[in-house]
């Protein structure tokens, strides 16, 4: 920009800045009634991302994920004791931050951060195995790590074969995928009770000679099992795994340009994409005089529900 118009760098920069400081003051996005947090990489540091779960829209961007900026966020958040349900990983800083600011929230622990533990686990069998084979089998039961990986229902006949193959000849290896799908099917419980019943037995039924494998899992669910079951309580299945967009779009800007800082990136994000807007719901009184100019009264503006993740 500044060798097309001929300005100095810093002034097309200060342009930015004083454009998206703008933007920030003119956007108020609505608070969720479920609240995602959830992290993003991006310029080498990990980032907070907060999102509308039920609305599947972003909402926020924060520079660090430490609990103080978690927290100072959340107390700034407008009608904050609208917040029911929050979706969270297993960072303990953010259980802390909601704990102390929206006391009335029940907090859920996502999903997929919990069974993408069942399936490091596994790899940790896989890679075991790598100095009982040669070269030449090690190399193929890496490149066939992702039929390990997926569902029993998913697997296709031939990926099927595969995995007979494997697991027939390292029968610790089919103890783990048979352990790891039992973890998995945890989630297929319709009442809290059922998944507690479940997650036990599953404790108790660890594989002979894993429980060193399985420890970091156990030991997590442990630590968050409140929250963790608590997922088997809500009016709708509460995960933020729709945040992997995100991380597409902030990767696709980042290519965009070359060295963005991490406020440029939050700007472009939060500002240049299409936000989801409504109508309110509460009937407008032909008698209230507060007006803009002409036309409805001011408190008849849309609803801004931040930035939509479907036209992403």
């Amino acid at each position: 920009m500044a060798a097309q118009t001929g300005l100095d760098e810093k002034t097309v920069r200060d342009i930015f800045n004083a454009r998206a400081e703008f933007l920030g003051r003119w956007h108020r996005f609505e608070t969720p009634r479920i609240l995602g947090i959830d992290e993003l990489y991006l310029n080498k540091r990990y980032r907070c991302i907060l999102t509308n779960i039920e609305e599947r829209t972003l909402l926020d961007l924060l520079a660090t994920r430490r609990q103080d900026v978690v927290t100072n966020y959340l107390m700034k958040l407008k009608d904050r004791q609208k917040v029911e349900i929050v979706s969270m990983d297993m960072w303990n800083p953010y259980r802390a931050a909601v704990k102390a600011v929206l006391p009335q929230a029940r907090i859920v622990v996502d999903k997929f951060h919990v069974v993408r533990m069942a399936n490091d686990a596994l790899e940790r069998v896989r890679k075991g195995l790598r100095k009982e084979l040669k070269p030449s089998q090690s190399r193929t039961l890496k490149g066939d790590r992702k039929i390990l990986l997926k569902r029993a229902h998913e697997v296709s006949d031939r990926e099927r074969l595969i995995m007979e193959t494997w697991t027939g000849a390292f029968p610790q290896l089919l103890a783990a995928y048979e352990h790891k799908e039992r973890f998995y099917g945890i989630w297929d419980a319709t009442t809290r009770l059922q998944a507690e019943a479940a997650l036990d037995e599953w404790i108790a039924t660890i594989p002979k000679g894993q429980k060193e494998v399985w420890s970091d899992l156990v030991r997590a669910v442990g630590n968050w099992r409140e929250e963790t079951m608590t997922y088997f309580e809500t009016d709708m299945p509460v995960t933020n795994a729709y945040t992997e967009s995100i991380n597409r779009l902030a990767k696709d800007k980042n290519r965009e340009g070359r060295g963005y800082s991490f406020e440029v990136m939050r700007a472009r994000m939060l500002y240049t994409t299409k936000h989801k807007k409504k109508a309110p719901t509460a009937k407008v009184s032909p008698f209230y005089k507060k007006t803009i100019g002409y036309g409805l009264p001011d408190f008849a503006e849309e609803l801004n529900y931040g930035v939509d993740l479907s036209t992403i």
